[in-house]
C-alpha cells in the first residue's frame, strides 16, 4: 500500500509547481529558500526527474524527451511509416526551437526543486540534501552533453539576475563531479539523528548506499565520456575503484505513485503505450512509434531473445519488422510494422528506469578493457547481457542470455570471438545499444558520438547531414532573454561536436 504521507505530499508538491510561476523561477535567490520542506520537496523532483527522461513536455501535440530525440540519432528508434511524428528529427532538422523545453524544464522544473533541498535551513537533512546534489549533477551532466557550456554558478542567483552567466562545460563537468564526491562525503558523515528518508524517496527508497553506488556510477559514466579528450584521469579512476563503494548493482528507477489514472501513468507508458483505463486505445505515440530497420534485424539475425520481449508482431503478418528512419511508404504503415512489446510496457504503474543495472555493468566493462580499472572485461560483458535479458523479462533470462552470447559465431555478440577480432569495445557499445536503446536513449545517442559504435547504423535517407547530429542548439528563448550571455553557436552546431569530450 502506497505510504499516505509520501502521495498526499506529492499531490500537494506537484499543484505547487503547476500553480506557481515564481516557485519555478530559477533565478529566485538561493538566500530566500522555499518554506516547503525536504520532505514534501524530495517526491516531486524526483517524479519531474522521470517526466524529463521521456516527457520532458509536449509541443505542438507531440511528447518530446531527452531518450525520445536520443533513440532516434542512435538509430534505435523509427517513424511508422504512415506517420511523420518523427520526421524533423529524422531529417536531421535542428533548429533553436527544437526539443526546446528539454533545456528550459531541466533548469525549472527539476533542477531548481533540488536545488531548494539542498539549500533548506533545517537541521537533519543531510541525506536530502546528498540526494538532491546526485541528482543535480544527473540533471547537470546531460545539459552539458547535449548543449556544452551552460549557466551553471549563477543558475540559481537572485531573482534580480534574469540573466545568468553561461560556464564553461569542462568547468562545469569538474565542478559537478566533485559535487558527488562531496554527496558521498555527507552520506559517510551524515550526524546522529539525520532523518531517514525511507518513506518519501521514490527511488532507492533511502537506502543510502545504493546512493552512494549510483553516484560513483555516474562518476564513471562522465569519465567514459572523456575518453577521448586526452586528458589523465588515472587518479579519478583509482579514486572511484578505491573508495570502497561499488557500482550501481540492479535498476535505479522511479516510482512516485504511478497507477492508471490521467496524470499518474509512468511517463514512458503515457508517451508509448494507451489512454488511462484503456487496454485498446493507443497514446498519441504509440502508433507513430517503430523500431529503426537496422536495429530490429540486428535482434533477429542474431536470435535474441530479447526480440520479442521489444517488438510485438505486425498485425498483417506477425512478422517482426522495423522501418528504415525517414522512409514513408504505404508497406511499412502501423499495421505493417512492429510496436512496442511487453518487455517495455509492462504496466501503466511500472517503475521509470533513471540507469539500468545493465548499464552499469557495462559501463564497468568498458572501464576494465581500456585498462582504467581491474577486473575482468569479459565476465562484466557476460554479466550485463544476463541483466538485459532479466530486465526485459525474457524467459528464463539468465540461461537463455548465456546460450545467447556462447553460441553466436558474431564477434559483436560473442565475447571470445569479439576478442580474437579486436572488437572488445566496439561488441561493448553495441550490447549496450541492443540492451538500454529504448530504456536510456540518450546514453547510446552519446555512446554513439564518443565511438561512432555501432558504425553500421546508415545516416537516414534525405538527411540534412552526412554525419548525425551530435547537439542541440540552444533555445530560442535564451536568444531573446539571455542574449548577452548565451554563446555563438555556428549553422552546423548541432553536428560539429562542440561539448568538450566530443573529440
Amino acid at each position: 500500500m502506497k505510504n499516505l504521507k509520501y502521495v498526499t505530499g506529492l499531490v500537494m508538491l506537484l499543484f505547487i509547481v503547476s500553480c506557481s510561476d515564481e516557485y519555478l523561477d530559477v533565478n529566485k535567490s538561493s538566500t530566500s529558500p522555499s518554506n516547503a520542506s525536504p520532505e514534501l520537496l524530495l517526491p516531486a523532483a524526483q517524479k519531474n526527474s522521470a517526466d524529463m527522461l521521456w516527457r520532458a513536455s509536449i509541443s505542438n501535440g507531440s511528447d518530446i524527451s531527452f531518450n525520445l530525440i536520443g533513440g532516434i540519432h542512435a538509430g534505435v528508434i523509427a517513424d511508422s511509416g504512415d506517420r511523420v511524428w518523427y520526421e524533423p528529427e529524422q531529417q536531421y532538422l535542428i533548429l533553436n526551437t527544437t526539443y526546446e523545453r528539454c533545456f528550459e524544464n531541466t533548469y525549472q522544473l527539476t533542477l531548481y526543486p533540488y536545488h531548494l533541498i539542498e539549500n533548506f535551513e533545517g537541521e537533519g537533512y543531510d541525506y536530502y540534501k546528498a540526494i538532491a546534489k546526485i541528482m543535480k549533477s544527473f540533471h547537470f551532466a546531460m545539459l552539458v552533453d547535449t548543449y556544452g557550456d551552460i549557466p551553471y554558478t549563477e543558475a540559481f542567483g537572485r531573482g534580480a539576475n534574469t540573466q545568468p552567466a553561461y560556464d564553461d562545460d569542462k568547468a562545469v563537468y569538474d565542478a559537478i563531479y566533485d559535487e558527488l564526491n562531496v554527496a558521498i562525503d555527507m552520506i559517510d558523515n551524515a550526524p546522529s539523528g539525520t532523518l531517514d528518508p525511507l518513506s518519501i524517496d521514490a527511488m532507492f527508497l533511502g537506502n543510502m548506499l545504493r546512493w552512494k553506488q549510483f553516484a560513483n556510477t555516474l562518476k564513471l559514466r562522465m569519465l567514459l565520456r572523456q575518453v577521448n579528450t586526452g586528458e589523465n584521469l588515472s587518479a579519478k579512476y583509482s579514486e572511484l575503484t578505491g573508495n570502497g563503494i561499488g557500482f550501481l548493482v540492479g535498476t535505479a528507477s522511479i516510482d512516485p505513485g504511478y497507477g492508471d489514472q490521467t496524470d499518474q501513468q509512468n511517463p514512458f507508458w503515457t508517451v508509448f503505450g494507451y489512454v488511462p483505463g484503456s487496454t485498446t486505445t493507443p497514446a498519441q505515440n504509440n502508433e507513430a512509434t517503430r523500431g529503426n530497420e537496422v536495429y530490429v534485424n540486428f535482434l533477429k539475425d542474431n536470435n535474441d531473445p530479447r526480440t520479442t520481449r521489444l517488438f510485438l508482431p505486425a498485425e498483417t503478418d506477425g512478422e517482426i519488422r522495423g522501418i528504415p528512419q525517414n522512409v514513408y511508404t504505404n508497406d511499412l504503415r502501423t499495421d505493417a510494422t512492429s510496436a512496442l512489446g511487453p518487455g517495455l510496457l509492462k504496466s501503466p504503474a511500472q517503475r521509470l528506469f533513471v540507469m539500468a543495472g545493465s548499464e552499469s555493468l557495462f559501463l564497468q566493462a568498458e572501464a576494465v578493457e581500456r585498462g582504467f580499472i581491474s577486473g575482468d572485461a569479459g565476465a562484466l560483458y557476460k554479466a550485463a547481457i544476463a541483466a538485459s535479458f532479466a530486465e526485459l523479462e525474457v524467459p528464463n533470462a539468465a540461461t537463455a542470455a548465456v546460450t545467447y552470447e556462447s553460441t553466436s559465431v558474431n564477434n559483436l555478440v560473442n565475447w571470445d570471438t569479439a576478442v580474437a577480432a579486436g572488437k572488445e569495445i566496439e561488441a561493448i557499445i553495441t550490447q549496450k545499444w541492443l540492451a538500454i536503446g529504448y530504456i536510456s536513449g540518450f546514453e547510446v545517442w552519446m555512446d554513439r558520438v564518443r565511438t561512432n559504435f555501432p558504425s553500421f547504423v546508415p545516416i537516414p535517407t534525405g538527411a540534412l547531414s552526412t554525419t548525425f547530429p551530435s547537439n542541440l542548439l540552444y533555445p530560442e528563448s535564451e536568444y531573446a532573454t539571455n542574449s548577452a550571455n548565451v554563446p555563438t553557436q555556428g549553422n552546423n552546431a548541432a553536428f560539429d561536436r562542440h561539448t568538450f569530450w566530443m573529440q
